[in-house]
């Protein structure tokens, strides 16, 4: 059977002491908390629902209750405000919080918490610490509403394309959050072309992802790439396309007809695009 898709998946031993959820200087992601939620849902939308929710949470978890049945739906009683004021919010069950103790079974959620990652979590364990810094300034004075939004946050959506066009970013010296706000390519590419980005990065120079006309290009470039690879070959995805390369490398293959094949066929297809790159740098 093919793996799925890269996306929220079973985690790897991620060794990071400081993951994206709780990386320190007051910020927390809590953007798959509960581990059910509509399709789409960013926390930031209801704000003010929320707050009641994560502060009567934090209330009941203080006086020692607990939920006596396991929850269904989209709401879970370990999510509160991990702090009297309401900037931190997070997994009030965690073992972390508990002296090592994990009572997030009394949820019913504990398996799937405890398995899954998402992709900007593992691009940002895979960060050299002094670009994981360098990212983290850029999110300075955020609550938990707005750091974990993947709309409001654009170092969010940054790790989206993975480690290696994060760090290429960060090695620009932007001034703010602004600043990276103002890449289009940002919020205008999908995250599956980050290989690509990060490809052309290494073609050209960092300096390159600033140019204002980088989806353009960057989707020409992808458009001439199927054009010359042609119909996928039978099989074309699934375990060989998710083998390639990293995560991110395969995102994009797998976005492309499903996948490129074998590792020969891929090796073909990443000639192609240093070509293509040489090219449109010409």
């Amino acid at each position: 059977m093919a793996p799925a898709p890269p996306g929220n998946q079973p985690s790897p031993d991620i060794p990071d002491p400081a993951p994206l959820c709780s990386p320190g200087r007051g910020l927390t992601c809590f953007a798959c908390c509960p581990p059910i939620r509509p399709a789409g849902h960013d926390h930031l939308d209801h704000r003010s629902s929320w707050r009641r929710f994560l502060s009567d949470n934090r209330a009941d978890f203080l006086a020692g209750r607990r939920p006596d049945k396991e929850i269904l739906g989209f709401f879970c009683p370990g999510l509160g405000f991990l702090d009297p004021a309401g900037r931190t919010a997070g997994c009030l069950y965690h073992p972390l919080r508990n002296d090592g103790h994990d009572l997030r079974m009394a949820t019913g959620y504990q398996p799937k918490c405890a398995r899954e990652t998402c992709p900007e979590l593992r691009a940002f364990a895979r960060l050299e610490p002094a670009v994981r810094e360098a990212l983290l300034d850029l999110c300075a004075g955020l609550d938990a509403f707005t750091f974990s939004s993947r709309r409001a946050n654009p170092v969010m959506r940054l790790l989206a394309f993975g480690p290696t066009v994060a760090t290429a970013v960060a090695g620009l010296g932007l001034p703010d959050r602004e600043a990276l706000a103002d890449l289009a390519w940002v919020w205008e590419a999908p995250p599956a072309w980050g290989w690509l980005l990060g490809r052309l990065a290494a073609a050209r120079g960092t300096e390159a992802l600033l140019q204002p006309n980088l989806v353009a290009e960057a989707g020409e470039i992808t458009a001439r790439l199927a054009r010359e690879l042609g119909p996928a070959p039978p099989l074309a995805g699934g375990r060989s396309a998710a083998g390639a390369g990293d995560e991110w490398e395969a995102r994009f293959w797998l976005s492309l007809h499903g996948g490129v094949g074998q590792e020969a066929r891929r090796e073909s297809a990443r000639a192609i695009v240093d070509q293509l790159l040489r090219d449109a740098g010409d």
